[in-house]
């Protein structure tokens, strides 16, 4: 229930403050004295967009704060949705808006969004140009449940469905991710066979790559080989039989420097003798073979594509190696996790869509008992040829069910029906809301219910219906109407009084709590005034009819 509502500083409001509790709450007063401000008052602590000709001459801010009282379930919900625990029971919302707009639960500092999710959890606002609460499927799937006694059903309906959400979702991680999935095993598989395929050595890079530049130059560097040969011991101008005659020359030369010159020729002889052996054998041994440079060519491609992948040198592509045969063995039971992942996912899918299917059923069941206390109430509030239906279609598995089912209504015979927040308007549509709600007062466990224009177009006698209903509907929490109807206002546990006062220099809006004497000649006024009018507004106070 609404504990308290404090306004200040909003437009003409400077400051007001109302303690409903529980029972039916009325707000009356004049056209355009104000009462929509109280709804705005409400909307903005609800997360509604601000704006700044919404503040008030008497300060840079305006604030609004609601202390609602919640039943367990709802302050379960609202901590884990918001973070903010119950205090006593409570939640205080509050929303300050000015050049810093600010909004908190319980004195903790929290985003719109958080305020709005939570005020959705405890205030119902049944106003023209609003959002329908029950025009939500997610609401109308919750509250047939609790009043076709669904729940335990519809409890194991979702937690398969978030089984089987959760095990998709590992399937596809595992099938389609980047990281530790089948499709990151089969590419570093296949990384692994190409690198094994090709078996890189240590060194074996260096030595194809001597290998292929001497293949690549061997006719070149087998003349060179042949002519070195020649040159070193062939002919008249070769060097070892040059330096033979020169070495000839000096043998038994009796000076020391002459002998020690000797030796280092018959040295320099003996090297020269064995690169001409040299040099003779490679003529010899050096051939062209264009099949090995082929080969030789292409294994080096294979090495340096390979590093280009891996690193940049053998080093690091044998690192890579090593690498990847560890990641293979530690991917390696994926395949086993996948078919398993597989299994599960079509088993719980079959459960999903039996428990689905027999949640639509008993819904659809539900919903017969429920139509006929919809339009029960409809009938006795002047809307006798309206009608309420259930849509069904089948659909991709959410969280609601396996069967997209939605109330719609059709509001005049003839016309197709449609949802709630396209058919119905204005007060129609506050009094099919307050159908639906009464049939449903006993599951639907909000504790903020308020109505705008639910008295628009009706009469006394329809007036002291509704008003009934909204009575009884506020048995264990609290309902607010804003109307003009005495009839219905004189149901009201707690009647407020809105008034706007106009001075020279400023405007306000003030609210007084209207009881005893001063109730009944405000209902009186608005019955039009004189000693009938009073007889009339006692009569009404004292047998609400």
């Amino acid at each position: 229930m609404l504990i308290e509502l404090r306004v200040e500083n909003l437009v003409i409001v400077r400051s007001a403050v109302l303690a409903p509790g529980a029972g039916l709450s009325v707000i009356t007063g004049e056209t355009g004295a104000g009462k929509s401000l109280l709804l705005d008052a409400i909307d903005l602590v609800s997360g509604a967009r601000t704006r700044p000709d919404l503040i008030g001459p008497w300060g840079p801010s305006a604030v609004v704060t609601a202390a609602v009282q919640a039943n367990p379930r709802r302050q379960g919900i609202i901590e884990s949705t918001c973070g903010v625990a119950a205090v006593d029971g409570q939640f205080i919302l509050r929303r300050r808006i000015g050049a810093k707009s600010q909004a908190w639960i319980n004195d903790t500092p929290v985003t719109v969004s958080a305020l709005r999710a939570a005020a959705d959890l405890l205030i119902a606002l049944h106003a023209q140009h609003e959002p329908i609460r029950l025009a939500d499927p997610a609401v109308q799937m919750e509250l047939l449940d609790a009043y076709g006694n669904l729940g335990e059903l519809a409890a194991s309906y979702r937690e398969l469905h978030a089984s089987c959400r959760a095990v998709e979702e590992s399937l596809r991680a595992i099938e389609h991710g980047e990281r530790s999935s089948v499709k990151e095993l089969d590419f570093l598989t296949f990384q692994l066979q190409e690198i094994e395929s090709f078996a890189p050595k240590s060194g074996e890079l260096a030595e194809l790559e001597t290998r292929y530049e001497l293949l690549s130059s061997a006719d070149q560097w087998r003349d060179t080989a042949a002519r070195t040969a020649d040159e070193l011991q062939e002919g008249d101008q070769a060097l070892i039989p040059r330096i033979g005659k020169i070495l000839r020359r000096l043998d038994g030369a009796p000076d020391g420097r002459l002998q020690m010159a000797a030796e280092s020729l018959r040295q320099g002889l003996e090297h020269l003798r064995e690169a001409a052996v040299a040099t003779g054998a490679a003529a010899d041994a050096i051939v062209g073979d264009p099949q090995a440079l082929r080969a030789a060519e292409e294994r080096i491609n294979r090495y340096q594509a390979l590093i280009r992948k891996h690193g940049d040198g053998e080093d690091s592509l044998m690192a890579a190696w090593r690498e990847l045969q560890v990641k293979v063995v530690e991917l390696s039971g994926l395949d086993q996790r996948r078919d398993q992942l597989r299994l599960e996912a079509t088993q719980l899918r079959t459960r999903r869509a039996e428990t689905g299917g027999e949640l639509a059923r008993r819904r659809s069941g539900a919903f017969t008992g429920l139509a006929k206390e919809i339009h029960r109430h409809l009938g006795e509030l002047a809307m006798p040829k309206a009608r309420v239906e259930l849509i069904q279609a089948e659909t991709e598995p959410t969280a609601l069910g396996t069967v997209r089912q939605e109330f719609q209504v059709c509001t005049n015979p003839g016309s197709r029906a449609g949802s709630i927040r396209d058919v119905a308007s204005g007060g129609e549509a506050a009094r099919l809301m307050l159908a639906i709600s009464a049939a449903l007062a006993e599951v639907d466990d909000v504790p903020v219910v308020i109505y705008d224009e639910v008295d628009s177009g009706i009469g006394g006698r329809l007036g002291a219906v509704v008003g009934g209903k909204l009575a009884r509907m506020a048995s264990n929490r609290t309902v607010i109407a804003v109307t003009h109807t005495p009839q219905l206002a004189a149901h009201g546990t707690h009647h407020f009084h809105v008034k706007k006062h106009q001075g020279d220099g400023e405007t306000q809006v003030t609210v007084e709590v209207m009881d005893g004497m001063r109730r009944r000649d405000e209902l009186a006024e608005m019955l039009g005034g004189g000693h009938g009018a009073v007889v009339q507004a006692d009569a009404l106070l004292q047998g609400k009819s």
